[in-house]
């Protein structure tokens, strides 16, 4: 079985996420996976782990989201293989841009669960540090893919916006996807598809 699915909701099938929970210690990962550990012990918040079907520390295009969906449709990664309709647009934006899963990483600008509410001033504040953390570690980062206006103020707020290229994009939930599918669609993909050609 191939770490890196090949059609959507992959994680609705508990073997793929078995397989990819076998791997995050692995060398492109481990760094990562204690990062977020270390994230959800200091907020005594639970934090989605990134994603082993990635480029991990090696990626060179961030996909950066707002905050976690619905713990319950989850699979404990941050993963475009998440069996929800978000994740779901992702991994068909993503393939539709030609952008690798190899070479990229999903994470959220405030990466624990936040109940379903949209992250507030506090939470991005308090995210930055975080943020500004995880960017020191990605050293091959060429650019980022920032998913929608949340994302785009804690983005902001990390000041780190001119060292790479950025590329803003709708939040890839069907709410804002389906408000103007004609118009955010390609946009989303247009993002994607920029963020790969910086990445060659």
């Amino acid at each position: 079985m191939d770490v890196f699915p090949s059609t959507p909701r992959a994680h609705r099938n508990p073997v793929v996420v078995a397989r990819k929970m076998a791997l995050l210690k692995a060398p492109h990962l481990a760094k990562l996976t204690e990062f977020a550990q270390r994230v959800a012990t200091e907020r005594k918040a639970d934090v989605p782990l990134f994603d082993p079907a990635s480029g991990g520390v090696n990626s060179k295009v961030l996909l950066l989201l707002e905050s976690p969906g619905p713990a319950s449709s989850g699979s404990g990664l941050n993963s475009p293989d998440n069996d929800d309709p978000t994740a779901a647009n992702v991994f068909a934006a993503m393939a539709e841009a030609g952008l690798s899963r190899r070479v990229s990483l999903s994470w959220n600008v405030v990466p624990w669960y936040l109940s379903g509410r949209e992250p507030s001033p506090a939470d991005l504040r308090a995210a930055v540090p975080y943020l500004v953390e995880l960017l020191r570690m990605l050293t091959a980062l060429k650019a980022v893919v920032v998913l929608g206006r949340p994302a785009g103020t804690g983005w902001t707020l990390s000041g780190r916006g001119h060292k790479l290229k950025v590329f803003n994009a709708p939040h890839p939930s069907p709410l804002s996807i389906n408000r103007d599918r004609a118009g955010r669609w390609p946009q989303l993909v247009d993002a994607c598809r920029q963020a790969a050609k910086a990445a060659e």
